[in-house]
């Protein structure tokens, strides 16, 4: 058995490795048939990456020492987040006189040592947050807001969320959102802290993703100062008022306060803060943001209400007691329509030397009043020609309008004013008129304003719109124009382009009404004073142009008028008309180098073309030939509009 031949050892090797025969030509057999596919495997699921969310309060309750809340988040396409791990929560209530008070924040962080609170995930992004929060109950009120994520699962954190309006929610009733926009602008568009001041970030939304501005500030600034046990040094009612902490115990006038100056705004007409239907109840409180000496035992000639509370207030201010309430604008609001002056007519006396404007005046009754007899106001026309667009200004000085120095009383009631220092007569002239003045009232005067620039002077700007926040017209000049209560056009009439009175500490820049308004708004002049340093704008934001001017704003329709400009009469020059408006906020050499190239001219030599006897003193006269630039060739309103998102 163990001699085995040769082949037979062949054989055996061969059938182990499967070796066969290929038959006598030594080729493969056919190539099979295919075998079947196999089944396609399931497709990957792409990571979820969330880049944002939006978080959304489905309920909430304060407990016993408990605040609860439920919420759901998604991220920006609607996924829910199943793995939140970081969680604020801040929670105001209200004290045992019902003021919010009481300010807490805490922050639910998984993992971590200092973490308050618990989150349980219900699924789908639906979470309930439970938080410790000492002394409330079942029966507590209050306000605050939620803010998930900023924690280790790489979600960033959404927008500050407002608790939902309920029972125990501690609803705003004596102002809204509405009335600080009104003058702040749409918080959208703000950029930076520029019209909201350096906390405009601590801004809330609802769960319609709708900012809320009043009560997120109240969740902070409450109620009740620092001091006081609240939890800032200034409550909402100070910020409003424009009395803020001094961080010394005492308080200075800041922010709003500047209503009274800058703004002309009336801090007693409460309707401009408040909702309008707002029943007032004397308070400590709300008194003492104002009156901040109430307290002061040794007040001159005041009452000492240092002993006094909230109920001692209403027993002597009452709905009919002493000093009330405030008269909302009562006062001013009677005098600005205790005249009504209706403009006849301006027309060159028979001489041609003199200009007279014809007008008549009805009382609040409508009852024909006797011009010349008035002795609470101080009505004055006025008069002038109007060249290249703009009122020519030879009057009593360099920067005003020629004013009256008499008049008569005619046949029919009305009353004929003689404008005798007017600009001399030109053939097919336009003559601008009117009448101004003062009315006189217990806390200041409010202003006659009655003319025809509406018809002889374009105008792509709405006075009335200034009156969103200038709730007073302008009270500048004593009060005796600024009439934005009737148009705001009177301003026009010396803020013209002819306008070359240098300003005010002898600053050089346009006094005509586009370059100034513009300059005070947005550009140096208010950068470099502080103008407006609670502003509605701000150098290099989002410009909102229709906060003050109506529909398109054309440049082709500029008037070509040559902005005067100088610090005396040797040495007046000029700017022409567009560059003068652009460049209060595009003042980048580049900028103005480019409205060069479009016939800008920063620097227009001007020489008087004549002298003018002025009601008191002779004064130069300067007229210089319109220039036009060529700025609307690519400027068009629609491009306009684009740049300036309006």
């Amino acid at each position: 058995m163990r001699k085995i031949k040769k082949y037979q050892m062949v054989m055996i090797i061969a059938a182990a490795l499967g070796v066969s025969a290929c038959g006598s030509d030594g080729k493969d057999g056919k190539p099979g048939d295919p075998g079947t596919p196999g089944i396609p495997g399931t497709p990957g699921e792409p990571p979820v990456v969330t880049t944002s969310a939006v978080a959304k309060v489905l309920d909430w309750h304060f407990g016993d020492g408990l605040v609860n809340v439920e919420f759901t988040v998604e991220n920006q396409d609607g996924v829910p987040v199943e793995d939140l791990d970081k969680v604020e929560l801040l929670s105001t209530v209200t004290n045992a006189q019902g003021f919010l008070a009481d300010t807490v924040t805490m922050t639910y962080f998984a993992g971590e040592s200092n973490s308050k609170g618990t989150l349980t995930h219900q699924g789908d992004g639906v979470y309930t947050l439970s938080m410790p929060r000492e002394g409330v109950t079942s029966e507590s009120v209050g306000i605050g807001y939620i803010r998930p994520g900023n924690g280790n699962n790489g979600m960033p954190r959404t927008k500050r969320v407002m608790l939902t309006q309920t029972d125990q929610y501690a609803q705003v009733s004596t102002t809204e959102d509405a009335k600080c926009v009104a003058c702040h602008g749409e918080f959208t568009a703000a950029t930076g802290n520029s019209t909201w001041g350096w906390h405009q970030h601590h801004h809330a939304l609802n769960n319609d993703q709708e900012v809320v501005i009043v009560e997120a500030c109240l969740s902070c600034h409450t109620q009740t100062e620092k001091k006081d046990g609240g939890y800032a040094l200034n409550t909402l009612a100070m910020i409003g008022h424009g009395k803020m902490s001094d961080g010394e115990g005492g308080k200075v006038s800041k922010g709003h306060a500047a209503l009274w100056g800058n703004y002309s705004m009336d801090m007693k007409r409460c309707s401009t803060c408040h909702a309008d239907d707002v029943q007032f109840t004397a308070s400590i409180n709300g008194c003492v943001t104002c009156h901040t000496g109430l307290f002061d035992a040794d007040r001159v000639g005041n009452v000492d209400h240092t002993g006094f509370t909230d109920a001692s207030c209403q027993t002597c201010h009452g709905p009919d007691g002493y000093m009330y309430a405030h008269k909302n604008g009562a006062a001013r609001d009677e005098a600005l329509n205790r005249y009504h002056f209706e403009l006849i007519s301006v027309q060159r006396s028979a001489d041609k030397s003199q200009i007279e404007v014809t007008v008549k005046a009805t009382d609040a009754d409508g009852k024909s009043v006797d011009i010349a007899a008035i002795s609470d106001a101080t009505p004055r026309g006025w008069a002038t020609i109007v060249k290249h667009g703009e009122a020519v200004l030879p009057g009593r000085d360099e920067g005003h309008v020629a004013r009256s120095t008499g008049g008569v009383t005619n046949e029919d009631g009305s009353y004929t004013y003689t404008i005798e220092h007017a600009a001399p007569y030109q053939d097919g002239e336009v003559l601008l008129g009117g009448v101004d003045g003062r009315i006189s009232y217990a806390d200041g005067n409010a202003p006659i304003t009655v003319s025809n620039i509406k018809e002889v002077r374009r105008t792509s700007s709405d006075g009335m719109k200034c009156l969103n926040c200038h709730t007073e017209g302008l009270q500048g000049h004593g009060g005796q124009r600024g009439g934005f209560d009737l148009g705001g056009d009177a301003c026009t009439q010396c803020h013209s382009a002819y306008n070359w009175a240098p300003g005010k500490q002898g600053e050089d820049y346009p006094m005509a009404w586009g370059p100034l308004v513009h300059n005070m708004h947005f550009g140096d002049y208010k950068v470099k004073r502080g103008v407006n340093d609670m502003p509605t704008t701000d150098k290099n934001k989002k410009v909102e142009c229709v906060a003050c001017h109506t529909g398109e704003i054309n440049l082709d329709k500029v008037a070509p008028a040559v902005v005067l400009n100088g610090l005396d009469e040797n040495s007046v020059y000029g700017i022409t008309a567009i560059s003068a408006n652009c460049v209060a906020c595009h003042s980048t050499p580049a900028a103005k180098a480019h409205m060069s190239t479009q016939g800008g001219d920063f620097n227009v030599a001007i020489t008087p073309s004549g002298v003018h006897q002025g009601e008191k003193v002779e004064f130069k006269v300067f007229d210089p030939a319109p220039i036009v630039e060529s700025c609307s060739v690519c400027h068009t309103p629609a491009r306009m509009a684009e740049a300036h998102q309006y």
